[in-house]
């Protein structure tokens, strides 16, 4: 290459240099405004989950045992030996079945000791009956005689006056009818009276022998149902639970004989805290559950006072084939509050002051709550508005920080 080339390459080095320092400078990254892509890429990513307004309510359950709606404990009603015990215990019966047999052989005697005497009482009501009629019929007779000759004589004692007016007859014979009207007066006096009398006293004679006639049958019907005691029946259709005499017993009247229950329903007894059983009004729907099965229940009585334990006891009546006395458990669902819904996890606490983080604009704005109701899962709050709520809450987030949602 000779002089004159090496000089053109030289200068045209030379400008290149130049060019190149005259050109734009790079600005450093903390100089400039930051790209979008790299914004977003600072920003929190979380999910969220839309609060609803509702009924926070929860499923418990609680022990329960199953009675019988009925249940009797069915005494003797007669006194006895137990000759016989025809059904043994947990065997169903109808109304009226024989369930224990006494000896009747007492009952029986005074039985045809009550016969005869309604027989001998209505004998003699009947020899009574037949003798005041034949008492009463020579005095029913004289009464009549008597009224007829006081008829005659008081028919001739107005002639007779009559014709003394006349001068017909003299007074004498006049002073003579009187005598004999006053007599015969007299005589239907004393006749009436005997025969009052006489009926007085039938008539108390016979109201005394009906009245002995009236208690020999009353005693008649009692030893008869003095017999019929000796069965001692069911007084409903259920289930024998339990037999409390044994064949050659002595059971007095009034002493207990079997525990007879009626297993067509069933109630389901429970207890639960006072502001749970207040929350259960009655004709609530329940399930009773039994054998890994759910059987359909309804609420009917409360105590409403706590017992000694401080629990409430409620009863259900329950709808199925189950056996009486045994043990079960009863659902029910609780409602605890009304509110806007969230999960319990979307709660944060700090102190006293219980808060959630709401997505709005794009930043995580720290919201104050009030829980009305918590189930552990799932809470009840006022306050938290209609905004979308980060849940999970990431354990870095804090209020103003900018968020992505996503799914």
């Amino acid at each position: 290459m000779n002089q004159a080339a090496y000089r053109t390459w030289l200068w045209l080095g030379l400008a290149a240099l130049l060019l190149a320092g005259c050109g734009p400078r790079r600005a450093a990254p903390s100089e400039g405004p930051v790209p979008a892509e790299t914004a977003i890429s600072r920003s929190i990513k979380v999910r969220v989950v839309q609060p609803e307004r509702g009924a926070l309510t929860t499923v418990r359950t609680a022990g329960a045992t199953l009675l019988p709606v009925r249940e009797s404990q069915v005494g003797a009603t007669a006194s006895g030996k137990v000759l016989e015990v025809r059904v043994a215990e947990g065997s169903r019966v109808v109304q009226g079945q024989v369930v224990l047999r006494l000896d009747p052989a007492n009952a029986q005697t005074a039985l045809r000791n009550a016969e005869l005497a309604l027989g001998q009482a209505q004998v003699n009501l009947e020899r009574a009956q037949r003798s005041t009629s034949g008492s009463l019929g020579p005095l029913q007779s004289s009464l009549e005689s008597a009224q007829a000759n006081l008829q005659v004589a008081e028919r001739r004692y107005v002639e007779g006056q009559q014709l003394f007016k006349a001068g017909a007859i003299s007074q004498v014979e006049l002073t003579g009818l009187e005598a004999a009207y006053n007599q015969a007066k007299a005589a239907f006096d004393n006749a009436r009276e005997n025969l009052a009398r006489a009926q007085r006293a039938s008539s108390e004679d016979l109201a005394l022998l009906r009245l002995q006639v009236q208690q020999a049958q009353n005693q008649l019907a009692q030893a008869r149902r003095a017999v019929a005691d000796t069965e001692v029946r069911a007084p409903f259709a259920g289930v024998v639970a339990e037999i409390f005499a044994n064949p050659g017993e002595f059971v007095s009247a009034g002493q207990r004989a079997f525990r007879l229950a009626d297993t067509s329903r069933l109630e389901a007894i429970f207890r639960l805290p006072p502001e749970e059983a207040a929350a259960l009004p009655l004709g609530t729907k329940v399930e009773v559950l039994y054998g890994g099965k759910s059987y359909p229940a309804t609420l009917r009585k409360s105590n409403k006072v706590p017992g000694t334990d401080r629990l409430v006891e409620l009863t259900a009546q329950v709808e199925g084939d189950l056996p009486p006395g045994a043990s079960s458990q009863v659902r029910y669902t609780l409602t605890l509050a009304q509110g806007s819904l969230l999960p319990a996890g979307a709660l944060r606490t700090e102190g006293r002051n219980t808060y959630v983080f709401v997505v709005q604009e794009g930043k995580a704005v720290r919201t104050p709550v009030q829980v009305l109701g918590d189930t552990g899962a799932r809470v009840a709050v006022e306050g938290v508005g209609s905004g979308p709520v980060v849940f999970p809450v990431p354990s870095s987030l804090s209020n103003g920080d900018a968020v992505e949602v996503v799914q």
